[in-house]
């Protein structure tokens, strides 16, 4: 038999439910929005810190291509040979470098994965505890 104050409690509890819901909800957001810009300020340090390390070794190539094609001249090669060699051997070097760089970006995620992983599991237990009599 059914309670007269029955039904003010199944609203009160499901207004309940409904108001820990949206709080979860909000919560979860916000632990969104945090590891995103988290992971996008951890790419940002990272960028700043090849765009360094490209320009040293950028220097340091140059500097190295010169003294390869002395070198090969200094072994008998005309200058407009070894220029050539050298210059192909650092194109072929940069160009398998790039390949993998990009094969590393396509790779990369910076979706927010442990707060969906948090979101499904929370799922999952809301429909649990909807479904247990």
């Amino acid at each position: 038999m059914i309670e007269p104050d029955q039904p003010s409690r199944n609203a009160t509890l499901i207004s309940s439910v409904l108001d820990h819901l949206h709080r979860l909800i909000r919560k979860e957001m916000a632990l969104i929005r945090s590891e995103v810009s988290q992971k996008l300020n951890r790419a940002a340090v990272a960028v700043g810190m090849i765009t360094l390390a490209v320009i040293a070794v950028l220097t340091g190539l140059n500097v190295l291509a010169g003294a390869c094609v002395a070198l090969l001249i200094d072994l008998g090669l005309s200058a407009g040979w070894a220029a050539l060699s050298v210059a192909g051997t650092f194109t072929l070097i940069g160009a398998i470098l790039c390949l993998r760089g990009i094969h590393i970006l396509k790779t990369t995620s910076l979706a927010p994965t442990e707060t969906v992983a948090a979101l499904k599991r929370d799922a999952q237990v809301l429909k649990e505890s909807f479904h247990d009599p």
